[in-house]
């Protein structure tokens, strides 16, 4: 069976001036059956084609905050670094892999950049606007693979076909975060204090976005290596 082509959306550091990808989404592709590559950051929209066309599916992974001029608004205090190029790069890729409906999974920042650039906004700042009777951890303090919260899934949706719960328990580290929903998502999962942790797009032939980080814990959690496995499938 062919060997399908996973294409990664690269992190960018500006103090060193590189471009980097963390291991464990590398990981996480290679023990679900894909070949993982990093796409280049700085790139302008045929040349990302150019090297989005060998790719057979997309992840968009964890990382910086999202410009909040992007969703139309002015950046608070508490919105944390943005890096304009990826913003951009980012942009062009989604719209490659929607128009070519190749499979799409999103990662933390991953599942804001999908809502955003389907039209929907974010909290720039969970703890600063949003509030809740409960008080979870959604930027822990424990270990990468560490589960501190619950998420609840919603029947009948994509996430719930691959995992076949109603709730399972995950990592969290971002302090961004769904406000409102792009009209054409679907929530797929929440978190106990109501903030959106999954969504898809039912019309797509893979396309998931989840707020917390499954590349920290497929080794140890099998619903987080599911998430992988059909994601990975569907781009066979």
């Amino acid at each position: 069976m062919r060997i399908p082509i996973i294409g990664l959306t690269p992190q960018y550091d500006y103090d060193k001036n590189r471009v980097w990808i963390g291991p464990n989404y590398l990981e996480a592709i290679r023990a679900a059956g894909g070949i993982p590559i990093l796409l280049p950051l700085q790139v302008e929209k045929y040349e990302l084609e150019a090297a989005a066309s060998v790719c057979d599916g997309f992840l968009f992974t964890g990382g910086p905050d999202i410009d909040p001029f992007r969703f139309g608004e002015e950046t608070i205090k508490q919105c944390g670094v943005v890096v304009p190029e990826r913003d951009k790069m980012e942009e062009f890729l989604f719209q490659i892999a929607m128009e070519s409906d190749k499979p799409i999974l999103g990662i933390c920042r991953g599942i804001q950049v999908l809502n955003v650039f389907l039209g929907g906004t974010l909290y720039q700042d969970v703890p600063a606007q949003f509030s809740s009777d409960l008080s979870l951890s959604h930027s822990q303090q424990s270990g990468n693979s560490v589960l501190t919260h619950s998420v609840y899934i919603t029947k009948g949706t994509k996430l719930h076909t691959i995992l076949g719960k109603d709730s399972i328990r995950v990592n969290s580290f971002h302090h961004q975060a769904i406000k409102d929903l792009a009209p054409s998502l679907v929530t797929s999962g929440v978190s106990p204090d109501s903030l959106v942790e999954a969504v898809y797009l039912p019309e797509h032939k893979f396309f998931l976005g989840v707020q917390w980080h499954p590349e920290h814990l497929f080794k140890t959690e099998d619903d987080a290596f599911r998430i992988f496995k059909a994601f990975v499938d569907a781009c066979v």
